[in-house]
């Protein structure tokens, strides 16, 4: 990994805690700290980037590929602003117990397990694409199909992930929001997934028809 993906990466991680902060605010630092699983969500996000510059990941969500992008570069400006403003939203309403559980701790650390499991199984996926890796709908330059590593056990393992963070961010934070915010992840999700899995078919074929036969899209033997 070059200098510059370094400093981007860093730069991603430094301005992502600094929306959650501030979110709860500068002034009580060691209040956000105080609570175990609000400073294991950080110690995951860390350690998630370490591994990715062990790992030296080419991370480029805005890896256009063979065919225009069209709409889809402003929907994900518009995936990543909504991102940070609900981490934003949800360190303000946990430090002032807007739309939260009362009590049920047991969910803050539900919330940290599944955004830490949800990145492990992204870390693996985005090692398994390398390059071929793009936040776009698309195909690169002699796409391969991946159907190795977690690629030969779930077609989307990237999308699995973003139902557990979809889930497990609001459960960490103990927000209400996880009611609204999982069924329009969901949607996503499947969105997503139809298109993709139209445009793997299209252009592989029966080897793509053969390998959704022997695999499931999120779920191992479940779905």
């Amino acid at each position: 990994m070059n200098s510059k993906k370094v400093a981007g990466q860093v730069l991603q991680f430094v301005l992502g805690l600094a929306i959650l902060l501030a979110g709860w605010g500068f002034d009580d630092l060691s209040g956000f700290f105080a609570h175990p699983a609000r400073a294991g969500f950080v110690a995951v996000a860390l350690a998630t980037m370490v591994w990715i510059f062990a790992w030296g990941l080419d991370l480029q969500p805005f890896r256009r590929g063979q065919a225009p992008v069209g709409w889809q570069r402003l929907g994900l400006v518009l995936l990543m602003l909504t991102a940070l403003s609900l981490i934003f939203f949800l360190a303000y309403a946990d430090r002032r117990s807007l739309l939260t559980f009362a009590g049920a701790e047991f969910l803050r650390y539900l919330g940290l397990g599944l955004y830490a499991g949800g990145n492990v199984i992204s870390l693996y996926a985005l090692r398994a694409l390398g390059k071929q890796y793009s936040g776009y709908v698309t195909l690169q330059n002699d796409h391969q199909l991946v159907d190795t590593g977690i690629y030969a056990v779930i077609r989307h393992p990237i999308y699995l992930r973003a139902l557990m963070v979809f889930v497990g961010l609001p459960l960490l934070f103990r927000s209400w929001l996880v009611l609204p915010v999982l069924p329009l992840g969901a949607w996503f999700v499947c969105y997503r997934i139809r298109r993709e899995e139209r445009l793997l078919a299209e252009t592989f074929g029966e080897q793509y028809r053969a390998y959704s036969g022997r695999t499931r899209r999120l779920l191992p033997y479940l779905y």
